[in-house]
């Protein structure tokens, strides 16, 4: 896919005027690999708008190793001169801010459960319904396509550790053709338009409170490499995801002991390195950042 993209990026930067900065709506790539190929890498950026766009107002502005300030400053403009809430992305990290926090971790965990039998799509996406979420993590994946957090996950996997990789139930929706709302079925069935989930199914094969504890680690994975504050995240989740309250604001309610002993209970039974705690959750950091 990045291949794909690239060879994209290498005729815009032949047919476009000089001045022209040039800009991807990539939801996990490096900017950089794209930036590569072309002879003006000052020149471009990441533009990452959130779906559905009409919705929701976020725009990820990201920074690329060679992107200079002027491009990200006429980024920044851009978008408020069109309606959207900016977000400056400051180092070129796979994922972003809000795909790498508020989705990848979440989708990881629930491809371990539909994977393992522990619950069907309908079991975890009520709960997390019941607690305000406009939409569950599988009704969500359904959303965006299938197939496209499948090239995601591969391409995390790569990039960041092959924790990330794709679940073995997504890589059987996608190879049967069942990539989500677009073609009528993916972990739900849309013959009969949008499925209503049904609340009762809120039992307690699955605990909303995993899929919390494994978005409050990966922020704080961020903000230990100093990539964004805890703000920036709360900023993603509320205005690009529909929030009311972004993660890390919830994070400061909860004990660390008990975080932490529910990320490595989540690590150990799932055998996945990356719900191990980071330092911050342990130390309990994330409840004054």
């Amino acid at each position: 896919i990045i291949e794909a993209k690239k060879n994209i990026f290498k005729s815009m930067d032949r047919y476009s005027p000089a001045h022209a900065l040039l800009a991807s709506n990539t939801s996990t790539m490096k900017i950089s690999e794209l930036a590569s190929v072309t002879k003006r890498p000052e020149k471009v950026l990441g533009l990452h708008y959130f779906t559905p766009v009409v919705l929701m107002p976020l725009t990820e502005i990201v920074r690329g190793e060679q992107t200079s300030e002027e491009a990200m400053q006429t980024a920044w403009e851009f978008c408020l001169k069109t309606s959207r809430i900016p977000l400056r992305v400051e180092r070129d990290v796979p994922g972003f801010i809000a795909n790498r926090v508020l989705q990848f971790p979440k989708v990881v965990l629930v491809g371990c459960i539909l994977d393992e039998g522990i619950a069907e799509p309908e079991e975890v996406d009520a709960p997390w319904k019941k607690l305000g979420a406009a939409i569950g993590p599988f009704e969500g994946m359904d959303l965006a396509g299938l197939d496209v957090h499948l090239n995601a996950s591969k391409y995390l996997a790569k990039a960041l550790h092959p924790d990330y990789g794709p679940s073995r139930v997504l890589e059987e929706k996608v190879k049967a053709g069942e990539l989500g709302r677009k073609t009528g079925k993916g972990f739900y069935d849309y013959a009969e338009g949008k499925p209503k989930i049904d609340l009762s199914q809120a039992a307690q094969k699955t605990d909303p409170m995993d899929l919390m504890a494994v978005i409050i680690n990966e922020g704080t994975k961020l903000i230990e490499e100093g990539l964004c504050a805890a703000e920036d995240i709360d900023k993603a989740s509320v205005y690009g995801m529909g929030t009311e309250n972004g993660p890390m604001v919830f994070a400061r309610k909860l004990d660390p002991l008990e975080l932490t002993e529910r990320l490595e209970r989540l690590a150990d039974c799932f055998k996945k390195e990356i719900f191990l705690p980071t330092r911050m959750i342990r130390e309990g950091a994330y409840r004054y950042c």
